[in-house]
């Protein structure tokens, strides 16, 4: 009797401990649990807090660019109002325009070109076929033109506006055509809303410049100009290379010739590589199926 109640107590103390031992468990999971949605929770806050900062930097950032176009603007203002930065800013129009169709070819166009008489134009196209060339100058006068945008009404600063292009004109005339130069020499407009407001208002201009041999461009009839001096320069260069195109193009018609008999050779030989290739595959076969019959040891009559 006393052996059963010791038992007993042994089994009853087994499933306490272990009733304790899942019990802990449990508690360990729920803490680790606990811990778990913590982190998480650390994680959504720390990610909110990002997000905030990010926002507020790129708000920083726009802020920033708004400023910069505000800079921009008050630069283009300070170029267009200043004479010696509107004439850089005019000769980078025009290099940029001679830059990119005709590339960087001396014997199309050369920059800051030096007269005799001490005058540097700001460029100069050279003709084929020609000694001389023809300058641009591209420093335009422009101050009271912006006047006239802010009072389109007002006719003293038109006329002004005018005397400034007439004597504009008259000195492209007076510095730029010689006896090294053309007889024409090209006024640049780097604008073409002036360019069309002279056309419109101040046509009679155009008369006096013709008279002046001076020839007014806006950016794009300028590329007019320049696409067709890259014509007549590459028909010029073909006229006075003609003979050696000749002897060129029958070099190459009798290099065709030799190329086309040896393409011909190639194939004659490629097809009599695979007449033989095949031959071949016939001859490897026969001695494969007799080899292998011999091996197992039936022997067909042939």
């Amino acid at each position: 009797m006393e052996i059963v109640l010791s038992i007993i107590c042994i089994v009853l103390l087994v499933v306490v401990i272990y009733l304790l031992y899942t019990t802990q468990m449990k508690l360990h999971e729920k803490m680790a649990e606990t811990q778990a949605n913590s982190s998480s929770l650390d994680r959504q806050y720390n990610s909110i807090i990002s997000m905030l900062t990010d926002a507020s930097r790129s708000l920083g950032q726009s802020d920033t660019k708004i400023n910069q176009m505000i800079n921009d603007m008050h630069d283009i203002n300070v170029i267009m109002t200043n004479t010696k930065k509107r004439g850089t800013f005019g000769e980078y129009q025009l290099y940029h325009i001679l830059s990119l169709y005709c590339g960087d070819n001396s014997h199309i166009f050369e920059s800051q070109y030096h007269l005799s008489n001490g005058k540097i134009g700001d460029a100069a196209l050279h003709l084929p076929g020609n000694t001389k060339v023809l300058i641009i100058d591209s420093k335009f006068p422009m101050e009271n033109y912006l006047k006239i945008v802010d009072n389109p009404k007002d006719v003293v600063y038109h006329n002004e506006f005018k005397k400034n292009v007439k004597k504009h004109i008259d000195d492209i005339s007076s510095k730029y055509i010689t006896e090294e130069t053309l007889e024409e020499a090209v006024m640049f407009i780097p604008s073409e809303a002036i360019y069309l407001y002279l056309c419109d208002e101040c046509a009679d201009l155009y008369d006096y410049a013709h008279n002046k041999k001076v020839l007014m461009t806006s950016p794009s009839t300028l590329m007019g100009v320049v696409f067709t001096l890259i014509n007549i320069t590459k028909d010029f260069n073909r006229s006075e290379n003609i003979k050696e195109i000749e002897q060129r193009i029958i070099k190459l018609k009798e290099d065709t010739n030799r190329l086309d008999e040896r393409y011909e050779r190639v194939m004659k030989n490629l097809g009599t590589l695979e007449k033989s290739l095949k031959d071949l595959a016939i001859s490897k076969d026969k001695i494969s199926k007799t080899i292998n019959q011999a091996y197992d040891g039936a022997i067909e009559e042939e």
